[in-house]
């Protein structure tokens, strides 16, 4: 099946404003506390009260999403419509564990969270076909990216898990990327970011050595090129937190970096390094990601020629 027929042609493609900022920090509000609320009435009231009130939270939210679309507020239906995926996740989780079959296991892997897994990825696919909000892709990406870790962690080894976050992250930069070319570009965004985090979450978690963090260091780079190559911020932003970090680890200790300045703090400077050589290392940081900044301006005044 193709790029084509899993996603709907005609995106939304929701505008960032105050509006949609709020409507989101709602959304997200409401995802935690509702999912709180949830464990709390499952804790009191059992296992069959959980299947019933997630069920309920699950259909109120689709409701609330179709009442949304129909009253052409697209963006907020988006996020209502995320939230019921979630919750829809949350109702098939717990049935399986009123039934048993939730920690039932596969060989060695958990079954149960396999049929949570592909229930959430495929009613976040069927309700990508109704109200084409980009955000539905996020849970999509998360639950396929808990799935594959799920699978790998089968294999034994100590850094099987790191380097499987890697291999994952760069299968979802690389599937962005052809989301991107089928002409599906707002639906891109949540695998380019999930994908970007994966790969340098899984490095950040290999280095120990000076070496290691000189390759973090040129990873960073790589993450700005990418963000022009791609035309997407969010490998600017994963860049610039990979260059901080490193500059980070280059002067400090560990990542106390409040530590060393704060009377109160525990951490401590490198021997060798004042304080004034700290602040200047950072201020080259800042000149360094404000320079990746104009060269982006440069390359996107050439594309425009």
């Amino acid at each position: 099946m193709d790029v084509q027929s899993l996603l709907p042609a005609d995106a939304l493609r929701p505008r960032w404003s105050s509006a949609s900022s709020l409507v989101y920090l709602g959304g997200f509000v409401i995802l935690f506390a509702t999912s709180a609320l949830l464990g709390i009435l499952g804790d009191d009231h059992g296992d069959w009260a959980l299947i019933g009130y997630s069920a309920l939270a699950t259909v109120l939210a689709l409701a609330l999403a179709q009442w949304l679309a129909q009253s052409g507020r697209a963006v907020a239906a988006g996020v209502l419509a995320t939230l019921a995926v979630i919750f829809f996740a949350t109702f098939v989780g717990s049935v399986e564990n009123v039934l048993g079959i939730l920690d039932a296991e596969l060989g060695d892997y958990q079954a149960g969270a396999l049929i949570v897994e592909l229930a959430t990825i495929a009613a976040g696919f069927v309700a990508l076909q109704r109200f084409r909000a980009p955000l539905l892709v996020l849970p999509i990406v998360v639950t396929f990216w808990f799935a594959l870790i799920d699978l790998g962690s089968l294999a034994s080894g100590d850094t099987v898990g790191e380097v499987l976050a890697i291999l994952v992250g760069l299968a979802l930069i690389v599937a962005g990327i052809a989301v991107d070319r089928a002409g599906r570009e707002p639906y891109a965004f949540w695998v380019h970011l999930v994908g970007g985090l994966s790969l340098g979450g899984g490095v950040l978690a290999l280095v120990e050595s000076d070496v290691g963090w000189a390759f973090v260091g040129l990873l960073s780079l790589a993450y700005v090129a990418a963000s022009y190559l791609f035309a997407r911020s969010s490998y600017a932003v994963l860049g610039a937190i990979g260059i901080l970090t490193t500059t980070t680890y280059f002067t400090l200790d560990g990542f106390s970096v409040l530590g060393a300045f704060l009377p109160f703090g525990s951490g401590e400077v490198n021997e060798g390094l004042d304080p004034w050589q700290i602040a200047l290392s950072f201020v080259a940081a800042g000149l360094v990601i404000v320079g990746l900044g104009l060269v982006e301006d440069r390359v996107t005044a050439y594309r425009r020629r």
